[in-house]
C-alpha cells in the first residue's frame, strides 16, 4: 500500500478505522508509531515501531525509522538492540532501503552502514 493512501486512510477514516482495515499493514503501523512519536507519546511509539519491524523484518525503511526514533529518545542499548535486530533481519525492501542499498557507491555497504545512511535520509 502506497503510503499516500496510508495518509489519506488515517486522515478520512481515522487511526482506529485504518487500522481495523489494515491491521496486519507494517507500513500502516510504522504509520500510526510516527503519529506518536510526533506527538510525544513515545513509548506508544516504540511499541508500535517494534511492532511494524517484527511483522515485516525485510522492510528497511520501518527499521530507518524505528533506528532513527531511538537515536532520538532512546538510549545507546535501546539504539544497539535495534542496530543488532536489523542486521540479523537483512532487510532488502523499502523505497529508500533499495535507493541506499541499490546504488553503486553503495555496493560494499553492510546492513548497519545501509541503516545509518536511510536514517539520515528520513525527515522526521
Amino acid at each position: 500500500m502506497p503510503p499516500v493512501v496510508i495518509v489519506e486512510c488515517l486522515a478520512v477514516w481515522g487511526q482506529v478505522d485504518a487500522l481495523k482495515k489494515c491491521e496486519n499493514d507494517p507500513i500502516v503501523i510504522a504509520t500510526v508509531a510516527k503519529l506518536f512519536w510526533d506527538d510525544r507519546k513515545l513509548e506508544k511509539a516504540r511499541a508500535w515501531y517494534n511492532r511494524a519491524v517484527t511483522l515485516n523484518t525485510d522492510y528497511g525503511d520501518n527499521w530507518a525509522w524505528y533506528y532513527k526514533f531511538e537515536l532520538q529518545h532512546g538510549d545507546a542499548d535501546k539504539t544497539k538492540a535495534v542496530e543488532k535486530r536489523c542486521m540479523d533481519a537483512e532487510p532488502t525492501h523499502g523505497p529508500l532501503w533499495c535507493q541506499v542499498s541499490k546504488a553503486l557507491e553503495n555496493s560494499k555497504l553492510s546492513t548497519l552502514q545501509v541503516l545509518k545512511k536511510v536514517a539520515a535520509l528520513l525527515e522526521s
